[in-house]
């Protein structure tokens, strides 16, 4: 006897909440070779953990850092950023499990592209403008670092 199949059985199942996204600042080819460098290492290293990756323009660093990750009621910023653009490179971590996390930070050492201003997206800072939590953390990790 033949058994039956669920009603679901080869359909397509979306995914329970926003995708593992990753933003990062300051390691494309506009911050010159080496940030070019190290950023397509970090990229390829978040490729292998299956993390989207998401460059953050100039123009949208107004933008809440909840609105980068793809949660629900978090828009884009009506105008543009138009202010002082951050110095250094920073990488948030938005959506990753604690798996995820670890393997993006052992990763990124085993490449040799370790980053050092990075945060991981909470309820606390998911309504900052993405400028404000590169600056606030960019600012511990100089503190942190003497």
């Amino acid at each position: 006897m033949a058994s039956k199949q669920h009603k679901s059985a080869g359909k397509k199942v979306k995914p329970s909440g926003p995708a593992a996204t990753a933003v990062l600042w300051g390691l494309d080819p506009s911050f010159g070779q080496a940030a070019s460098e190290k950023g397509e290492a970090v990229r390829e290293v978040l490729r292998e953990l299956g993390v989207r990756v998401r460059v953050a323009a100039p123009a949208r660093l107004g933008d809440a850092a909840g609105a980068f990750a793809g949660l629900v009621g978090y828009r884009p910023a009506f105008t543009d950023y138009a202010g002082p653009l951050p110095q250094g490179e920073f990488v948030l971590l938005c959506n990753l499990n604690n798996a995820q996390v670890d393997g993006f930070i052992a990763g990124c050492r085993e490449a040799g592209c370790v980053v050092g201003a990075k945060a991981v997206l909470t309820p606390a800072n998911r309504s900052w403008p993405l400028v404000r939590l590169i600056e606030a953390v960019s600012a511990e990790h100089a503190r942190m670092n003497g």
